[in-house]
C-alpha cells in the first residue's frame, strides 16, 4: 500500500514567521527538532519531515481505519537523500521525500520491496482553487498510463474517506493516495497493489 504527500514551500503560511512559535513543540519528536534545529535550511527541513508524516500518516489509516492524526507520534528518520522510515505504533513505513525547487513530495509503503512498482507524478496547477479536481484527473492519467488502458476506462471511488482507482467493468480496485497544497497536486499509486 502506499500514502503520499506534497508540500508547497513557497506558500506564504508556510514562512518561518507565520507559524505559531508552539507549532514544532506539538507537532515533532524531540529527535525530529533536533534535525531541524540543525538543518542549514530549518524551514524547508521542517516541511520535509512535515510531508513525510502526513504521507505515512495516509498509509497507515489504510492498515488501521482508526489511526488518528497525532503527528509527534509518527516519528520520522531520514539519511542525507531523504530515505527512511516513520515509525508509529510499532511499525516501521518505509518512506522517500523528493524535495526540489519549491515542491517537497513524500511517498510512503508498507512493504519496500514493492517500491518499484510504485507510480507517482507531481504537477503545478495554475488553479489552486479547483485542486481537488486537478489531482483526480492526475491520478487519472497517471493510472492509464501505468495501466495501459484508455483514460476513459477509470474512475476515482473512495471508502472511509481513502481513495482509490477503479477499472470499469472490473472489481478491481488500485491502490492509490492523492494530495495537493498550494501549487501542487501529488498522486502515489500501486498498480499490483490492491485498495481494501
Amino acid at each position: 500500500m502506499v500514502g503520499n504527500d506534497v508540500v508547497d514551500l513557497a506558500d506564504p503560511e508556510l514562512r518561518s514567521g507565520a507559524r505559531h512559535p508552539r507549532f514544532d513543540l506539538r507537532v515533532f519528536a524531540p529527535v525530529e527538532r533536533r534535525v531541524i534545529d540543525g538543518a542549514g535550511e530549518p524551514n524547508r527541513m521542517r516541511w520535509i519531515l512535515w510531508a513525510a508524516k502526513e504521507a505515512a500518516y495516509k498509509l497507515a489509516r489504510k492498515l488501521d481505519p482508526e489511526t488518528a492524526f497525532a503527528p509527534a507520534r509518527f516519528v520520522v528518520r531520514l539519511d542525507e537523500t531523504f530515505a527512511g522510515t516513520v515509525g508509529h505504533a510499532g511499525r516501521e513505513l518505509d518512506v522517500r521525500v523528493c524535495a526540489e525547487g519549491s515542491a517537497v513530495h513524500a511517498i510512503a509503503t508498507d512493504d519496500p520491496a514493492r517500491r518499484s512498482r510504485i507510480t507517482s507524478a507531481l504537477e503545478a496547477t495554475d488553479e489552486p482553487l479547483q485542486a481537488s479536481a486537478a489531482v483526480r484527473a492526475l491520478a487519472i492519467r497517471t493510472l492509464a498510463r501505468r495501466l495501459g488502458i484508455p483514460a476513459a476506462e477509470l474512475s476515482i471511488g473512495s471508502r472511509a474517506r481513502i481513495p482509490f482507482g477503479e477499472v470499469r467493468g472490473s472489481a478491481r480496485r488500485v491502490d492509490l493516495s492523492l494530495s495537493h497544497h498550494g501549487r501542487f497536486v501529488a498522486v502515489a499509486c500501486d498498480p499490483g497493489g490492491h485498495a481494501r
